[in-house]
């Protein structure tokens, strides 16, 4: 085994990924430079506020003799558990694709690959994709734990110590869980289900922190918010935990103290051990689990006469060729787990939404007739950015979603138009009832007056219909054909140049309506009717948005319609 598990067999499985990159990075075109360099951008701009909310909170918890000691360690003892949970969510899924997924193994499995270093390049391969957004967010924590401490290099030298097993020891346990999930059930099944978990999992994490309002840490009134707050999230304090063993580390480097030896030497120890373990479990169920991975089942919830009929009524109002799209679309989005397992996470940003209406001050409601008109109106823009960021999911990734079989429809009778309206029809009215959703009740919890109310519901109608036409056409002109995962459509430079030119034609709506609203509120305030002149200038300001949201979806979808056309299949 020592013979097969080199490091040099394991640099030549892992030499073919690295050298993709590269040339990924060489080839890249002006619109992925600029896609990366905004989302570096917008990294960096978390990072700094993450920063700066845990250096705040640090800084108040020492002013407190009494406090700053249990608290500090309540702190490091939650944010090493948090790291070690998430690592081992993240795991599970992603060695699921990079384990047994993965479009290479086909080559690597019928080639003379020895077991033990295809597991270790895979192991390696896993460990950095599901680690690099928690090191992401675990920089700016730590660096802000290093700027408060005694001795800020003593920290910093225990957490390159006790960080990196860690990671190994969460990479670990969690490929051997898939690999046990994977010997023992049908990948599709397997699959199904960890995607449901995962999703599960994200949204009772959103739901715990937003709760506890971790708004409160930063009201000086007392420490015991910050007390009662952290509290809260109280982890497993078992000696035998990882994360204890981190966190021991961690609280003798902020301190200043010598590093100990035992919680550091059992990190490494078991971080080496699991390799090893599972590297043996390899010999034995990955090959099982590998055979698994090439079986799939059929579509059970697609499939049932009760789901046909459904579908079926819903679409008989419409024309045959509409009807067939429909269909089509409804069932594979019913088919694809990675599709609807998603809504959880929509239901969850939709109640996040309105709960942080629901927990405004309660002397909010007495706020001046301007603010709250004002923040009604703003929110007009906010839940515009929620669709946008919902349809950069759903909607414009419709097109890319047929994949390599778009060829069929590209050679059919089916004109490229009657497609994107088929894709702009079946989008919108889910769409539609989630921005009255989002838009009324977020009013109601604003206190907002019966024309802002009135008034947002029906922009929100028609900004709704320009976001899906966006979504829809700008998904034409940026198809991306082969993936592996729907996700990586909407993660592309077509997706980044959606959510621009989505949030460019929210502020412009949001301007134009800026001076009707502003015009009829102020009259109202005066309690003197709108003279002549402030009437023209409401009509043709409503009258301009109309229009925008008109072109909207025209010119997108029409732009699509002529790339799709001139695309050679």
């Amino acid at each position: 085994m020592t013979l097969e598990f080199t490091p040099a067999s394991i640099a030549a499985l892992l030499a073919p990924y690295f050298r993709g990159i590269r040339n990924q990075h060489r080839n890249a075109g002006r619109g992925e430079l600029l896609r990366t360099l905004l989302f570096a951008s917008v990294g960096l701009l978390f990072a700094l506020f993450v920063f700066a909310g845990f250096y705040r909170v640090l800084l108040y918890i020492g002013q407190f003799d009494e406090f700053t000691a249990p608290l500090t360690h309540r702190v490091l003892d939650t944010v090493s558990s948090f790291v070690l949970t998430v690592l081992l969510a993240s795991t599970i899924v992603t060695a699921l694709a990079t384990q047994y997924l993965s479009d290479d193994l086909s080559l690597l499995m019928s080639s003379p690959v020895p077991l033990p270093a295809l597991y270790g390049a895979r192991l390696i391969l896993t460990l950095l994709q599901s680690s690099w957004m928690v090191i992401l967010f675990s920089v700016p924590v730590y660096a802000a734990f290093a700027a408060t401490a005694a001795s800020p290099s003593v920290f910093l030298a225990a957490v390159a110590l006790a960080f990196p097993p860690l990671i190994l020891i969460a990479t670990c346990i969690g490929s051997m869980v898939t690999s046990a999930l994977m010997a023992a059930f049908p990948a599709r099944r397997v699959k199904e289900m960890l995607l449901f978990l995962s999703a599960l999992f994200v949204v009772l994490l959103v739901f715990l922190i937003r709760v506890q309002q971790p708004e409160r840490l930063l009201n000086p009134r007392s420490i015991y918010d910050v007390t009662e707050f952290f509290s809260t999230f109280s982890t497993p304090s078992s000696p035998f935990l990882p994360s204890a063993w981190t966190t021991s580390v961690l609280v003798a480097g902020r301190n200043g103290e010598a590093l100990p030896a035992m919680p550091l030497l059992l990190l490494w120890s078991t971080g080496a051990a699991l390799v090893v373990i599972g590297c043996w479990m390899a010999r034995w169920l990955y090959g099982i689990g590998y055979s698994r991975a090439q079986e799939s089942r059929p579509a059970r919830l697609s499939s049932l006469p009760l789901v046909d009929r459904i579908l079926e009524t819903l679409s008989r109002p419409f024309e045959p060729r509409f009807r067939s799209l429909l269909l089509k679309d409804l069932r594979t989005f019913l088919r694809d787990t990675t599709q609807w397992s998603q809504l959880l996470l929509l239901v969850a940003l939709v109640v996040v939404y309105l709960y942080n209406f629901s927990v405004l001050p309660a002397n909010f409601t007495f706020a001046t007739f301007y603010l709250q008109n004002l923040f009604s109106f703003l929110n007009l823009g906010l839940a515009g950015f929620v669709l946008a960021a919902v349809a950069v999911r759903f909607v414009f990734t419709s097109v890319s979603s047929e994949g390599r079989a778009f060829w069929i429809l590209r050679s059919s009778p089916l004109t490229m138009e009657k497609l994107l309206w088929s894709k702009f029809w079946t989008a919108l009215p889910p769409l539609l009832i989630l921005s009255q959703i989002l838009t009324i009740a977020s009013n109601h919890f604003l206190g907002a007056t019966l024309f802002m109310t009135v008034l947002s519901s029906v922009t929100i109608l028609f900004v709704t219909f320009g976001i899906v036409g966006l979504g829809v056409g700008m998904g034409a002109a940026f198809p991306k054909f082969k993936f592996e995962n729907v996700t990586q459509i909407a993660g592309s430079s077509g997706g980044l140049l959606y959510m621009i030119a989505a949030s460019s034609f929210i502020a412009a709506v949001l301007f134009l309506e800026s001076i009707p609203v502003y015009l009829i509120l102020s009259a109202d305030f005066r309690g003197v009717p709108l003279t002549s002149r402030a009437l023209a200038a409401s009509i043709l300001s409503l009258g301009l948005v109309l229009v925008l949201n008109l072109l909207t979806v025209a010119l997108p979808m029409r732009w699509g319609r002529r790339k799709l056309d001139a695309m050679e299949v």
